[in-house]
């Protein structure tokens, strides 16, 4: 009667697992800390760039120091620029793609059963763990590679904002002493902010006022005008139009 009832229980089991669309792929895990390791990848990745991001944003926007209205405009770009990140989906199933999947794969090419790799001589039905024998389908983006990578990103956009901005305030403050001489003589002063934002300006004016502005070396004179007026011609027949003038003036 026990012996029944464990078979009765066997049966149950085994068409459970052929009910999966995986099978018994399913019933097989990737190594201890597969997982942990990609998803500490994926989140130091995460980190480095959402940091770099922040930075930008806050050299791009300008102004020495950040106030509430400041810190939620660069923390609002850096979460739009994560949606270069979302590449990283896939990995997101590295363990799953590496250790399952394409093992699998290999199997299945080799003529071997796809889940235990015994050698199954073109029968349908593995005679070793009773699974079957075709090929499994391909790896295909699903949403759990997807929901993985946001629970990645949201703490990753929360510390890389902070460490931006502790990045940014502590590059302030230097300034702040650097200048410190320069201040006293009432002299202008200035230098590029620290990296990744080199391209930004820190200055301080003769009256001790601070700012911070992008690109300051490409500023120009809006009222600028070049000496030879037929330079601001445009369109097609310029030249033409402009040599049409000089004669008209002769």
């Amino acid at each position: 009667m026990e012996h029944a009832t464990n078979s009765t229980e066997d049966v149950q089991a085994t068409n459970a697992t052929r009910a999966s669309p995986w099978g018994g792929l399913d019933q097989l895990r990737a190594p201890s800390g597969a997982n942990s390791l990609a998803f500490a990848t994926l989140f130091a990745i995460s980190v480095a760039f959402l940091f770099v991001a922040y930075c930008l944003s806050r050299a791009l926007f300008g102004g020495f120091g950040a106030g509430p209205g400041a810190l939620a405009a660069c923390v609002a770009s850096t979460a739009a620029a994560s949606i270069f990140l979302w590449w990283l989906v896939p990995f997101a199933d590295f363990a799953e793609i590496f250790w399952l999947h394409l093992p699998a794969d290999r199997r299945a090419r080799e003529a071997r059963c796809p889940y235990c790799g015994y050698p199954h001589e073109s029968r349908t039905t593995c005679t070793e763990c009773g699974e079957s024998t075709a090929p499994l389908p391909a790896w295909a983006l699903s949403s759990r590679p997807v929901k993985r990578l946001a629970w990645i990103l949201v703490p990753a956009l929360v510390i890389a904002s902070i460490a931006g901005e502790a990045w940014c305030r502590l590059d302030e403050s230097r300034f702040v002493e650097e200048s410190a001489a320069a201040r006293a003589r009432r002299d202008p002063y200035t230098r590029p902010r620290s990296f990744p934002a080199s391209f930004a300006k820190l200055s301080v004016d003769r009256d001790g006022r601070f700012d911070s502005a992008p690109w300051t070396e490409l500023g120009r004179e809006r009222d600028w005008q070049p000496a030879d007026g037929s330079r601001l011609e445009r369109g097609l027949g310029w030249k033409e139009r402009a040599d049409a003038k000089a004669n008209a003036t002769k």
